[in-house]
């Protein structure tokens, strides 16, 4: 209790400089000759400090003094707040005072320079009542069920015996010892239900140092290769290291992975819908085929998976229009020759000399049968297109990925292809 107050007083004295021996007994709930015999303390360790007599005087530390923040680089202090804040996120309630002391000794000013949340998008309050309870039964040691999602979505009740947190691969698991399986086991925050404290207390066990998801029963891996739209970049960033990406010229996104030939596979690619050709292996594409087929059915055929009637298709139609706007598959379009605008429609396209359309080029860059901007240069082309993106909210990814895909697909184009 000493050591904690004699830290509080100094703490008190590198914020305030100067601090009356009353001011620090209020503070602190002591009397005032307490103070001044921690004063003696902190004296006795090597703080320089000392007490002035008069008006502006109280309790001092001589100017040249600092808590020696000096041995820490800006890198340092900036990796322990960070580290304060984390815990906070995760449910930590003691380490908000120590985060506020340590950014005021910092001088970081403002409580507001950075936030850390660990929760997935939209899961954020499930995920943080099931860390509250989890991280309540592992400090207290007892065991915790709960209803559990497999990735292949079985459910199953499970009684564990939890031994720690786990952050990994952008989510949260617990690492605890499963009473059904007789053995250490995974389980991810979000998929974890009616989590409940049992009675008793868990057994010490000798955990595993590393916390790896245990192969299932069975388990066969295959190579894919992949191919991904321009327009899927996004997920496919998110999701696949860039090694194992490779952008194609033409803006398309080449991938080489292996996964477990499972459900959750087939839902995986399914998932991308005419943004992924699967490559290779070949029997995979008639996994895909055989599947969309099925789906298909569910709205061609009428047999819904409620098992109810075909719906109303006109009051569909009315209620959900854009639902039937024509999507046209990627490897069906066509592009401008000269500025890669899509050219979908008719109403789009330029016109040659005899009023035909063009089926090269777009109406803003070619009429009548000759360019719109003659003198214009490609890397003209691609800066308005670089404004375009910035102005209509990214959709060709950020400034970079963007100029990169344009740098790579332009050559390629008929109007300014060497040769």
């Amino acid at each position: 209790m000493k050591n904690s107050r004699l830290f509080e007083i100094l703490y008190l004295l590198v914020e305030k400089r100067a601090v009356t021996a009353g001011e620090l007994a209020r503070r602190l709930e002591v009397s005032e000759r307490t103070i001044y015999r921690d004063v003696d303390a902190l004296s006795a360790a090597g703080i320089p400090v000392f007490t002035q007599k008069g008006q502006g005087g109280g309790i001092r530390l001589m100017d040249q003094f600092v808590l020696d923040r000096a041995l820490l680089s800006q890198e340092q202090q900036d990796e322990i707040l960070f580290a304060l804040q984390a815990i906070l996120a995760t449910g930590g309630s003691g380490e908000r005072e120590t985060l506020s002391r340590l950014s005021a000794l910092f001088h970081r000013e403002g409580g507001g320079w950075l936030e850390v949340d660990f929760t997935d998008w939209g899961s954020g309050a499930a995920e943080r009542e099931n860390f509250a309870l989890v991280k309540g039964a592992i400090l207290a040691g007892r065991p915790l069920a709960f209803t559990y999602y497999s990735s292949a979505g079985e459910r199953s009740r499970r009684v564990v015996e939890p031994s720690r947190l786990v952050f990994k691969g952008g989510c949260w698991y617990l690492s605890a010892f499963c009473r059904a399986r007789q053995d250490w086991r995974i389980f991810r925050l979000v998929r974890m239900e009616d989590l409940v404290l049992e009675e008793g207390a868990c057994p010490p066990r000798q955990r595993p140092e590393q916390v790896e998801a245990p192969l299932p029963e069975g388990y066969r891996g295959v190579d894919l290769r992949l191919r991904f739209a321009p327009s899927a970049a996004w997920r496919v960033r998110d999701y696949f290291h860039p090694r194992q990406i490779l952008q194609e010229p033409y803006g398309s996104l080449l991938v080489e992975c292996t996964f477990p030939e499972d459900q959750w596979l087939l839902s995986f690619l399914l998932s991308f819908g005419a943004q992924l050709e699967v490559l290779s292996p070949a029997y995979w594409r008639g996994i895909l085929r055989k599947e969309l087929k099925k789906s298909l059915a569910v709205y061609e055929t009428g047999h819904t998976l409620s098992g109810l009637k075909e719906y109303p298709d006109a009051r569909d139609r009315e209620e959900n229009p854009v639902r039937h706007k024509e999507v046209i598959p990627m490897e069906e379009r066509t592009f401008c020759q000269c500025c890669a605008m899509p050219l979908d429609k008719p109403e789009d396209k330029g016109t040659e000399a005899d009023g035909s359309l063009s089926g090269d080029y777009c109406r803003y860059c070619y009429q009548n049968g000759a360019f719109t901007a003659p003198d214009a240069t490609m890397e003209e082309i691609i800066a308005f297109n670089l404004k375009f993106n910035e102005e209509n909210g990214h959709p060709f990814g950020t400034r970079e990925e963007a100029e990169k895909m344009m740098r790579g697909w332009f050559p390629t184009l008929k109007r300014w292809k060497k040769g």
